[in-house]
């Protein structure tokens, strides 16, 4: 996470994947960000590599960024 990005968020939030990612492990994410606190949308474009993640209440970026890394789908910084 770059110095100047705020803690955490609210509203829609995009973060950039760095990698490919299979289905399989989209599914993962969608449900995983989907279900934490806060969270109202989670779409993730597998060709472009980007997830769109909106919350509701605020997020910790640091937790979307931990479910992301445990999933194996690493994010760009």
């Amino acid at each position: 996470m770059m110095r100047d990005t705020p803690r955490t968020f609210v509203g829609p939030t995009v973060f950039t994947l760095d990698g490919p990612v299979c289905v399989h492990i989209a599914d993962d994410v969608r449900t995983r960000i989907g279900a934490m606190p806060g969270i109202s949308g989670c779409e993730l474009d597998i060709p472009a590599r980007l997830l769109l993640v909106t919350a509701e209440a605020p997020v910790d970026r640091a937790e979307v960024l931990d479910v992301l890394r445990t999933a194996g789908c690493p994010v760009r910084a």
